[in-house]
Formats: structure tokens, C-alpha cells, sequence
């Protein structure tokens, strides 16, 4: 994979040639949002009323194909909604909207849902090899309030699913390995373990689907790519050390991650990169990867291969289209090399060859569009 530096000439000049703004600062825990604006422009994001009500229309013009099931409600009390399509044997889990000020991947999940709903002869052949589970909007009540996490606990929804002593166990002993020092006991007691009501409904509905593969769609701050001055559109990333999972495991979870970054790579105006090294194990891709346990302690014994994309900052109208194309891109390439074999094949080391994710754009004179909505 070749790293880039100074492909996007056109895109560059019109970044450059844009009115020059004040700077701002990215936030790596969320997308960048400009200097002094309170309200972020929110015209090119559905809503959670919208996204239900688009799930539903897509359900009633698929002749039965498609099956939109409410397994709960938010704290707030809005529909918690997972798409189910698609007869095949392998089964494919995809979420957006988990962190509430990151909105796009509900966008990009319905965008990839209404292909699957299409009856063209390409979504056909792959829900005769593939079953979905998608979730357009995990969050609701966080993005209806655009902020991080759910709106009743104040709770990252992406650290609250289960961690027993044995996945913590495991957790510090890779720790020791790479000579850091293990967490104390009290971590272990703070992990909130499915409090909120959101976790819990889709914890279940995941131990009632056991999908074979799960993609989580989210946005990051603003970065540069490796040590290029190029901005980073697009990463893909891993939420586990390879010491947490079984070989098998981090083969599989690298080789989705090559395949999305090669076909993202591709797409267009996209500079890709891998995310920075973490070892969460109490995120929802983390949990479902080590089998941890439910909001009543219970197992559903098993263990899904999970990645994560995440976008760049400077969300808004203006750059909307483009980072839903990306995740749409990158699922559609993960999902065609599922149904057609072809993902055994791919060669996971190429995934050290993505270029790292580099250090953050802290301001908006580099790159004067990030602070245009």
C-alpha cells in the first residue's frame, strides 16, 4: 500500500484558496466543530425521527425482504430499531451513531441499505451468501442532544458493554507483556457494564443474531496522514491488542480492515489511514469479540470479528457527501469479500502497511474548509 503525499492536488488548492478563518482545535474524542459555533449545522443529518421513519419506508417497499424490528427503547424513549435482510449463512452486524455527535454512519447505513433493498442482481447475490443486522442510529437520544453519550446516564455507549475477571485478566497481562503497568483493581469495578438501556437491548439482539462480523461507523477529530501534509479522510481500526484475540481473529479483523482501505483508497477525494494503537475491552466491538458477558451476567458464547471506520472532523454540508461514500465504499468492499470468499485470500500484514494516522490539525488555516459548514 503506498503511502500518499500530495495525490489530491485539486482538492488541496481549494482547501488552500477558501477564506481564511480563525483556528479551532480537534477534538480527538469527536468530529472537529469550528471556533465559536454553538449550534452545528445539522441540515445534512437526519434526524432520529427521520432515520425511523426511512427505515420503515424501506421496510414497506421491499416486498418482505427487509424486517425492521424495535428490540427497545432509549432512556428518552425513541425506538431502538435493527434492520434485519439477507438468507445467507454469513452473518454481518453494522452500526452507526454509538457516540451521538457523530452522525454520518447513520447516513452511510442506510445509504448501504437501500442497495441491499434495491432487488438489483449485485444485492441479490449477496443476501443469498449474507444476513445483516443494521443499526443506522445506536444512540438516539445522544444525537438528538448532539453530544457524546446517551442523554439519561451521561454514559459513552462505546464503554458499556461487559468485562469480567477474565477478559480484565487477560487485559493486564498484555500490559505486563508490552512492560506497562497493570490497571488497578479499581478499574475493574468502574466498567459500568451495560447500565444504560441502549446497551442492554442491543447487547441481546447481538446474542440473538451471533454475527460473524461486525463494522462500527464512527467520526475522529482532524489528522494529518502519517507524516505527510495531507489530512486524513478515512481510518480504519482495531480496538483490541492481537494478545486479546485469537489468531484467527486478528487475521480476519486485519484483512476487513485492508480491504476497506483499499477500495476507500480508490473512491475518490479519500486519504486513508490506520487508527492509533488501543486496547478497550470494554467498547461494543471489543466485547463482542471476547465473549463478555450481558447485563445479567449471562454468555452467548461467542465471538464476532469487529473493526471500526472512522471519518474525519469538519463534518457539514459541505463534506457530508463524501464521508458517507466512504463508509459506504469500504462496507461494500468488506461485505462483497464475504460473500464471495475472496477475504480469506487477502494478505492481513499488508494492514501494517496502511499509513499510521498522523499528528492533529489544530487549526483551520491549513485546511480553511474544515471551519466551512
Amino acid at each position: 500500500m503506498t503511502r500518499p503525499r500530495r495525490r489530491h492536488v485539486a482538492l488541496l488548492a481549494a482547501l488552500l484558496l477558501a477564506p481564511t478563518v480563525a483556528p479551532g482545535v480537534a477534538n480527538a474524542n469527536g468530529p472537529f466543530v469550528p471556533p465559536s459555533q454553538e449550534t452545528v449545522n445539522r441540515s445534512s443529518m437526519l434526524s432520529a425521527a427521520e432515520v425511523s421513519a426511512e427505515l420503515r419506508s424501506l421496510e414497506a417497499r421491499s416486498k418482505g425482504a427487509l424486517r425492521v424490528e424495535e428490540v427497545g427503547r432509549s432512556g428518552q424513549g425513541r425506538p431502538l430499531e435493527v434492520a434485519y435482510i439477507g438468507t445467507g449463512s454469513t452473518r454481518v452486524w453494522i452500526q452507526g451513531r454509538i457516540h451521538g455527535n457523530e452522525p454520518y454512519g447513520a447516513e452511510a447505513s442506510l445509504d448501504f441499505l437501500k442497495t441491499l433493498v434495491s432487488g438489483g442482481k449485485h444485492a441479490r447475490e449477496v443476501l443469498e451468501n449474507v444476513s445483516f443486522a443494521i443499526i443506522p442510529l445506536y444512540n438516539p437520544d445522544g444525537f438528538e442532544a448532539y453530544r457524546r453519550q446517551d442523554s439519561i446516564h451521561n454514559i459513552d455507549l462505546n464503554r458499556d458493554w461487559g468485562v469480567d475477571r477474565r477478559i480484565f485478566d487477560q487485559l493486564n497481562a498484555v500490559r505486563v507483556g508490552l512492560g506497562q503497568a497493570p490497571l488497578p483493581e479499581r478499574n475493574f469495578t468502574s466498567y459500568t457494564r451495560h447500565r444504560a438501556v441502549e446497551s442492554q437491548a442491543f447487547w441481546y439482539a447481538w446474542a440473538d443474531f451471533l454475527p460473524h462480523h461486525m463494522i462500527d461507523l464512527h467520526h475522529q477529530g482532524t489528522y494529518y496522514v502519517d507524516d505527510t501534509d495531507e489530512m486524513t479522510t478515512f481510518s480504519v481500526g482495531i480496538s483490541l491488542d492481537p494478545g486479546m484475540l485469537t489468531s484467527e481473529q486478528w487475521n480476519t479483523v486485519r484483512r476487513m480492515g485492508v480491504v476497506a482501505a483499499d477500495a476507500a483508497g480508490k473512491s475518490g477525494v479519500v486519504n486513508v489511514t490506520r487508527y492509533p494503537y488501543i486496547n478497550i475491552p470494554e467498547g461494543v466491538t471489543s466485547a463482542s469479540m471476547l465473549n463478555g458477558p450481558g447485563p445479567q451476567g449471562e454468555y452467548a458464547n461467542w465471538r464476532t470479528n469487529a473493526m471500526f471506520f472512522e471519518s474525519r472532523g469538519g463534518i457539514g454540508h459541505k463534506s457530508s457527501g463524501y464521508i458517507v461514500k466512504q463508509n459506504v465504499v469500504g462496507l461494500w468492499a468488506i461485505v462483497d469479500a464475504m460473500s464471495d470468499g475472496s477475504l480469506a485470500t487477502v494478505d492481513a500484514d499488508r494492514w501494517a502497511e496502511i499509513p499510521a494516522r498522523g499528528a492533529t490539525i489544530t487549526t483551520c488555516i491549513k485546511f480553511p474548509n474544515q471551519c466551512e459548514f
